[in-house]
């Protein structure tokens, strides 16, 4: 029960008023819900059938499984449908271009031709096939657009960054004049190495929250790998690797984050010491993050978390600390609500003497919250009292976004007939969490 105490400060007032504000019934306690705010662990593996020795490996279950498929391909839906089955959710990275040839000149696939329509049969079939997969799925189409590696980069492949919205969003409404309302989709540029550069990313490339669920970020820390004229990589700790981004992203849009891929090599430091600090700073550094992803295979260097002994026990201690995984294979899993705690020392007062005389008591409120989760379009709307006492403010009552770790304020006025002293209020409140799915306090 969340409860404010409340205290005199004005030289008119002659009644105390104890009142309790009652957002969330004994949630300070509630493990379960504490729980629900942990981050939830991805993986790639080349192969679906290498998943469970992944997982046994690192002894959890990871919640999301990360795969890759071309618009060429046809979906892999007999190879993916016991994974989703078993409570995964998919992250399905899609690529609108052929994978066995040049992976940057492909005129065929060049965005203004996504946005005009040549390729909206093979669009409107990967509608299809994932609608009719049911099972839950992250889609993340034409990521690290911002990059100048894929035939979907803003500045390559005849590619202009303008090109990249009308194309995002085309395939966006195909999707949803197909009827895949099991799709979430996931914006994921490349991680910028400054906050300009991340402005810049954001405000050429962002389609707009009518079309993105999740902020998505890729990130590497490449060690001492490279050494060439014009890169030599430098070994970045996990934050140092993705604040920029993170923090412009979380300033411009209130969508939940999610770690598309990341990885660390042994080359330059300590791999297992990085894969600690990592996990360590999420819920403090990033508390937008719900999803980390590691990328799990050898590629440019070994990037997987059994590349030595040292790295495999980091990461199988952070496994520990996050507890069991929630295998419930759906969106909810990946969007708690926030966590509101008690506040104390707030107060009553006469606003004014005609508010005296009328008995309107004015009463402040402080709402904290507690949680790694944000509180998003928090109103106040009713409140319930003893002894009479009637609530006279309009409701609902706007509070605003109450971000993690921080308070939000607002005042009530209620009638007090004379002869009370004392009065208890319990008040209902209305918001959304992060991925814009609302909630109510109290939840009875």
């Amino acid at each position: 029960m969340m409860s404010g105490r409340f205290r005199s400060i004005h030289p008119f007032l002659l009644l105390t008023a104890l009142v309790a504000l009652a957002l969330l019934a004994a949630l300070a306690g509630d493990s379960q819900a504490l729980a629900a705010q942990k981050v939830k662990v991805g993986v790639y593996v080349t192969d679906p059938a290498q998943l469970g020795s992944f997982e046994y490996q690192t002894d959890r279950s990871a919640e999301v499984y990360s795969y890759y498929h071309s618009i060429t391909d046809r979906f892999y839906a007999d190879g993916l449908r016991p994974v989703a089955a078993s409570g995964h959710i998919l992250l399905l990275s899609w690529e609108p271009w052929d994978r066995n040839a040049d992976p940057v000149n492909q005129p065929a696939y060049r965005l203004r031709y996504i946005t005009a329509g040549y390729h909206d049969e093979e669009i409107r079939r990967w509608a299809r096939d994932l609608r009719d997969f049911q099972y839950p799925v992250l889609l993340r189409p034409m990521s690290e657009m911002n990059g100048n590696w894929t035939s979907w980069s803003g500045t390559v492949n005849g590619n202009s960054p303008a090109d990249f919205i009308p194309a995002w969003r085309r395939i966006h409404d195909i999707f949803e004049q197909e009827g895949a309302t099991n799709v979430s989709w996931v914006w994921a540029p490349n991680r910028d190495g400054s906050v300009a550069d991340a402005v810049s990313t954001f405000d050429l490339y962002y389609p707009g929250d009518r079309y993105v669920d999740y902020i998505g970020l890729c990130g590497y820390n490449w060690g001492t790998l490279y050494n060439y004229s014009w890169w030599k990589s430098s070994w970045q700790s996990f934050e140092q690797v993705f604040a920029d981004s993170y923090d412009v992203m979380t300033s411009r849009t209130s969508k939940p984050v999610i770690i598309t891929e990341t990885a660390s090599p042994e080359v330059g430091g300590s791999k297992a010491q990085w894969i600690t600090d990592a996990f360590t700073a999420l819920p403090a550094r990033f508390p937008r993050v719900r999803v980390i992803t590691w990328f799990n295979i050898q590629k440019e260097t070994d990037w997987r978390v059994q590349s030595s002994a040292s790295s495999l026990l980091a990461f199988r201690q952070q496994m520990w600390k996050l507890g069991p995984a929630d295998m419930s294979g759906n969106y909810a899993s990946l969007c708690p609500r926030p966590a509101m705690a008690p506040a104390w020392g707030l107060t009553a007062y006469w606003a004014n003497y005609s508010d005296y005389y009328a008995r309107r008591l004015s009463v402040d409120f402080e709402i904290r919250n507690f949680g790694a989760i944000d509180a998003y379009n928090l109103r106040m709307t009713g409140s319930v009292c003893t002894n009479g006492v009637q609530m006279v403010s309009p409701v609902p009552q706007w509070v605003g976004t109450v971000p993690a770790f921080r308070k939000g304020y607002f005042t009530l006025v209620y009638y007090v007939p004379s002869g009370v002293t004392s009065f208890w209020a319990t008040n209902y409140a209305v918001g959304e969490n992060g991925c814009g799915v609302a909630f109510i306090y109290p939840n009875y």
